[in-house]
């Protein structure tokens, strides 16, 4: 029986890989008052090669996860997604990812409890039309403004950023991670992070890689996250780029890892290339980790990032530039220590959980005290 002043919500995903709005949930299952607030997530579809890192993470905090849309055709998801947010009694629904079939569930309702959409990609604003959407909240300002420009009330667009939690990133992690990955103290380690997916770019990384292998003999490269489940011969292909560019030795491939706070404790510069991102959720952590990063302008970037200050800039599909930018770094250590600790400052100030966690909580408020309203019309 629910306690009266808990509030339920139910997070209803496109499908669960391992993204920033995954690990959002994460967060907020970790840094929500569990006596207060009551989270579950609702899936739609899996592929068979899609990782359960997420599902194990979500239920080890004590996060039902309904995944009985796996075993139901497309257009049975909608009545399923509207049995559950009744037999829930859910206080807000977040849909994420722009997922589909909330919409239509929507119309099955005969109790609507507010709905919030969250984007993390300024296309998937348009996924859905928006007259049941009670708020829109995108994870950087490109995401937020377009919200804005299709809802009926602009000011129900928000910004929330993605969040990390500092406690997970602790630099004397440093020696075990580089003892893992085979990197000796002496050995500069650059490293990149995320799922192979082609828009982000890994090819240029590799690339870069192979240009600053051949005037740093000593560099180690790494690339953390597994395959995308969606493009799964791309991560061979970008496995055989390394092969043919004589980094079998040198670039080691992880894939998917639950400790990426603890590897990139081990890392010296981090490099982010993508074309096509919201705001890329893996920067933070690098800078929560303190370490410089070389990223293109794309998406939220520009606001995670000072170009000089707390991070270089590097234009798009250009590797011979990464790989300047790369081994400028390696021979700067006083100019990767101010980058990174620049970048450990503003994630600390904007990206914390215990700066972002109280904002949905705020959220959450309003939106509840709206559907209470609902409850006892």
């Amino acid at each position: 029986m629910r306690l009266e002043d808990e509030i339920r919500i139910l997070f209803v995903f496109a499908w669960l890989v391992v993204g920033g709005e995954e690990t959002e949930v994460r967060l907020l299952a970790r840094n929500l008052d569990p006596r207060r607030y009551r989270l579950e997530v609702l899936s739609t579809y899996r592929r068979p090669n899609m990782p359960l890192q997420t599902h194990e993470q979500l239920e080890e905090l004590g996060v039902a996860v309904d995944t009985r849309c796996y075993a139901l055709p497309p257009e049975e998801h909608p009545r399923h997604i509207a049995e559950r947010i009744t037999e829930g009694r859910f206080d807000v629904v977040v849909a994420c990812q722009g997922v589909r079939p909330v919409y239509p569930a929507y119309e099955l309702l005969t109790r609507r409890p507010p709905l919030v959409e969250h984007g993390g990609l300024v296309s998937e604003v348009f996924h859905n039309p928006k007259h049941h959407t009670t708020a829109y909240v995108g994870v950087c300002r490109d995401i937020r403004d377009a919200a804005a420009a299709v809802l009926a009330d602009p000011e129900n667009a928000l910004e929330i950023p993605s969040m990390v939690d500092l406690s997970e990133f602790r630099p004397e992690d440093r020696a075990s991670a580089r003892a893992e990955l085979g990197v000796a103290e002496d050995e500069p380690l650059v490293g990149w992070v995320g799922r192979m997916d082609p828009k982000k770019r890994v090819q240029d990384f590799v690339e870069a890689c192979g240009l600053v292998a051949r005037e740093r003999p000593r560099a180690r490269f790494v690339t953390i996250g597994g395959p995308d489940a969606f493009f799964p011969e791309y991560a061979d292909a970008v496995r055989e780029q390394a092969r043919s560019l004589g980094l079998a030795e040198r670039m080691l491939f992880t894939g998917d890892r639950k400790d990426v706070a603890r590897l990139l404790a081990g890392l010296d510069v981090f490099v982010w290339l993508s074309q096509g991102e919201g705001m890329p959720h893996v920067i933070a952590e690098a800078g929560a980790a303190g370490l410089p990063v070389v990223a293109t302008r794309d998406g939220g970037t520009p606001q995670q990032i000072r170009e000089g200050v707390s991070g270089l800039f590097v234009p798009h599909e250009s590797p011979a530039h990464v790989a300047g930018t790369i081994r400028r770094l390696l021979d700067d250590p006083p100019l990767r220590a101010r980058l990174g600790s620049a970048l450990r400052d503003h994630v600390h100030r904007t990206y914390s959980a215990a700066v972002v966690a109280p904002q949905w909580e705020a959220l959450f408020q309003k939106l509840a005290s709206v559907s209470g309203a609902l409850l006892h019309a």
